[in-house]
């Protein structure tokens, strides 16, 4: 059984390495198409072996290291200053940044993603008509999900109940907006 093991760990790589690479160069932003995708293209099943968002958040940081580090590096920090702007926007829904922007495996083509607390997805649309934000209404497996527009990224945002949003789900990186503040403080500061 060790071939076998062996070979699924390869194969999960490959499927990391190439839906970075989608996410990278064809701006891709769904990681579960672009991991169906790349498995097709290496002739594998889809859901054989499939690599975790983590594994392609990791071949993503891997790729920028490689191909592009100062460039993407100035990309994180202007959309970690975005982001910011955003979650101050939102802070009376307690924001939280997740998604590439957290994990800093970002992408010129990444999106900021928020998840907010909001048991009431009215209360989340007039604030955004209140305020002005053009936005679009998203299902999302079964969930409301919100794209709003906004230069220079769009912002997805996901409603979890408040109960539930403390909660991190799975093992992607969440950012508080008091920890961000601290992080975008951290990369001007001379």
């Amino acid at each position: 059984m060790p071939v076998r093991d062996g070979r699924s760990r390869r194969d999960r790589a490959h499927i990391a390495e190439l839906a970075a690479r989608f996410l990278a160069e064809h701006g891709i932003r769904d990681y579960g198409l672009a991991k169906r995708k790349a498995a097709r293209q290496l002739g594998l099943p889809d859901g054989h072996g499939m690599p975790s968002n983590e594994e392609v958040d990791a071949a993503l940081m891997l790729r920028r290291d490689l191909y592009a580090p100062e460039e993407l590096t100035g990309t994180l920090a202007s959309l970690r200053a975005q982001a910011l702007a955003v979650m101050r926007v939102f802070q009376r829904f307690d924001p939280v940044l997740s998604g590439a922007v957290a994990s800093g495996a970002v992408s010129e083509h990444s999106l900021i993603e928020l998840d907010i607390a909001a048991d009431n997805s009215k209360d989340f649309e007039q604030f955004l008509l209140n305020q002005g934000i053009e936005f679009k209404v998203r299902d999302q497996a079964g969930r409301q999900a919100y794209l709003v527009y906004a230069e220079p990224a769009d912002v997805w945002v996901r409603l979890l109940p408040a109960e539930n949003h403390s909660t991190p789900g799975g093992a992607r990186a969440r950012i508080t907006l008091a920890r961000l503040e601290k992080l975008v403080e951290g990369e001007t500061s001379p």
